[in-house]
């Protein structure tokens, strides 16, 4: 039951209940959380302060490669969001999952990690 991995109080994409019906990734999904916070709760409270303070920089200064990917779906995190991004880091590669929610394909994270690793 996808509502025992993350709550019925999310109004989810129809991608993101499908993947979280898939029970294969249940366990998946409970020991990401898990490490994401074994250490604190503070990597994700500078994810929330994020979204209403300065970053300490300006995306239009950005000159690394960069990858701004987002699913089309995405009802936790506004889609204006990745597309404001993809317009303001210069020279990004867009990836727009039409798709996909939130949660994004299992399937492609080896590929994502590959891109990041350059590998």
């Amino acid at each position: 039951d996808p509502s025992k991995v993350l709550g019925d109080e999310w109004e989810l994409s129809e991608a993101d209940r499908a993947s979280l019906a898939r029970t294969e990734l249940h366990d998946v999904i409970r020991q990401d959380v898990a490490e994401a916070l074994r250490t604190g709760i503070w990597g994700w409270s500078d994810d929330m302060l994020a979204i209403v303070k300065p970053w300490g920089f300006e995306v239009d200064e950005i000159r690394v490669p960069t990858r701004v990917v987002y699913g089309a779906g995405d009802v936790l995190v506004p889609v204006q969001h990745g597309e404001w991004l993809a317009q303001n880091i210069p020279g990004a590669e867009v990836v727009i999952e039409e798709d996909l929610g939130h949660l994004g394909s299992p399937e492609l994270v080896v590929e994502r990690i590959g891109w990041l690793t350059g590998r």
